[in-house]
């Protein structure tokens, strides 16, 4: 085939891949702009509550709020009258005042970061802020729901009976810590994958994670999408984000390697794809977060002794720890998992041995899509689809890998769960903006005393 042909070809595919992205997308909308709220967050709110109409601190719609309900004392008795104040930026965006049972639920204008605080002078005779406990708060709001915040209080002498110990409050950070590095492994070991097949650091890998999230969305929602129930929704999205896995190999990167393109120069372009993809995400997306049909709001209602999960975090731990041990068992058994990994270790020897590289490299995209499609679909179950997801976790994604060295796919899988836990546990006693930090120089630690990683070979200096 003439290299004409093949540019022709590879443009087509190329902007294929381009058409199912737009097509998967075309009719999203988004409403409001907002953070996603970091995963692990200290779960130190209560169950969302409901204030019925008339009351103060009700709102009028369906629309986001933020609501506690204020008690103090040994029988928890209700605080009437006790004034909570919403802002945002240093601007006011609500007030109101505790009901007779203790209830405030102040609308808030869409989704984002607030600041809500307890005014202490209006706290009754007796009462006051619980030793530690602090009177302003910073909840992530969803673009839709409730959003719940516990204010620790205790009458004069007597110890405040809410909120949970330091000890549960451990334990319930190292179970989210491991279901948020189960998730990050799956990305992992993706991206490890396509590293050691084809020796390209994939920075485009993260518009895969945001790619699955949104198609996933898309074919969730009822309003303006196909309204499929997740599950469904979810292998849909799944399946799409392996064939845009695919695209990216058909139409970008095979045919920068048939023209002798040196590695640095695609790991460049997929940087640039980076930005065109994320940007074309926040133009058919929306720059506002949304969260899926169902089960966008659970309360903690899983008892596992100390620790409280709401159901889905339960069912996403599993489900990731379960797709990760067939990965390995797949790489370890299966035919193409053994090709995979002749080509990792030596792609020159493999294909002397008859191995079809170019088919193996294909297999490897539309296995990462795969994969990326599901960690993405997991990120938005916990908190919300954004058009910027992807990049918010591909420096933890990237950390998980090199953490458990180059190229290693148990490597990725144990990084992403070190990582994970790390970060998670660390928001105890930091502040959650923190955890990335924290993760990362974890990352400098372990590679100071092993280069090489956990699980990578040491190379020869000599």
């Amino acid at each position: 085939m003439s290299s004409t042909s093949w540019s022709r070809r590879a443009a087509l595919c190329a902007f294929g891949g381009l058409l199912v992205l737009s097509a998967v997308l075309s009719i999203a909308t988004a409403s409001g702009a907002g953070a996603q709220e970091p995963s692990g967050t200290t779960p130190t709110t209560a169950a969302p509550t409901t204030t019925a109409p008339g009351q103060p601190g009700a709102p009028t719609g369906t629309g986001p709020s933020i609501t506690t309900t204020l008690t103090a004392g040994t029988e928890q008795e209700p605080l009437e009258g006790v004034t909570v104040t919403v802002s945002q930026d240093g601007t006011e965006v609500g007030r109101a005042t505790s009901d007779a049972e203790g209830k405030v639920q102040i609308p808030v204008p869409g989704a984002g970061r607030y600041e809500v605080e307890l005014d202490v002078d209006s706290l009754p005779d007796g009462v006051a802020l619980a030793e530690g406990a602090k009177a302003t708060l910073t909840p992530v709001v969803q673009a839709t729901g409730a959003r719940p915040v516990v204010f620790r209080l205790s009458e004069a002498g007597q110890e405040a009976a809410s909120g949970p110990s330091d000890f549960e409050r451990l334990a319930s950070l190292t179970a989210s810590g491991v279901r948020f590095g189960l998730v990050i492994a799956l990305a992992a070991v993706g991206l490890s994958l396509i590293f050691g097949t084809t020796g390209l650091t994939n920075f485009a890998h993260g518009e895969l994670i945001a790619f699955g999230a949104i198609a996933t969305w898309y074919l969730n929602v009822s309003d303006g999408g196909l309204g499929l129930p997740l599950l469904l929704a979810a292998i849909g999205g799944i399946l799409l984000t392996g064939v845009f896995g695919a695209s990216f190999e058909l139409g970008v990167y095979r045919p920068l390697r048939r023209r002798g393109m040196p590695v640095v120069s695609q790991m460049v372009v997929s940087i640039g794809m980076a930005f065109a993809l994320r940007y074309l995400f926040s133009i058919i997306f929306g720059q506002g977060p949304q969260q899926y049909a169902q089960y966008a709001a659970q309360a903690p209602t899983v008892e596992l002794g100390p620790i409280s999960l709401r159901p889905k975090d339960l069912v996403i731990t599993a489900v990731a720890f379960i797709c990760l041990l067939a990965v390995a068992l797949f790489l370890q058994r299966a035919r193409l998992g053994t090709a995979i990994r002749a080509v990792s270790d030596n792609r020159d020897l493999s294909i002397a041995s008859g191995i079809d590289d170019q088919r193996v490299i294909l297999m490897v995209w539309v296995i990462a899509g795969l994969l990326a499609g599901l960690s993405g679909i997991m990120l938005a179950s916990t908190d919300s689809a954004a058009w910027n997801m992807g990049q918010r976790v591909l420096l933890v994604t990237f950390a998980a890998v090199v953490l458990g060295g180059l190229g290693t796919t148990f490597g990725a899988m144990v990084g992403g769960l070190v990582v994970g836990v790390v970060s998670d546990v660390s928001t105890f006693w930091l502040d959650a903006d923190l955890k990335i930090v924290v993760a990362l120089a974890t990352l400098v630690v372990v590679l100071l005393i092993r280069p090489q990683g956990i699980f990578g070979v040491k190379a020869r200096t000599a």
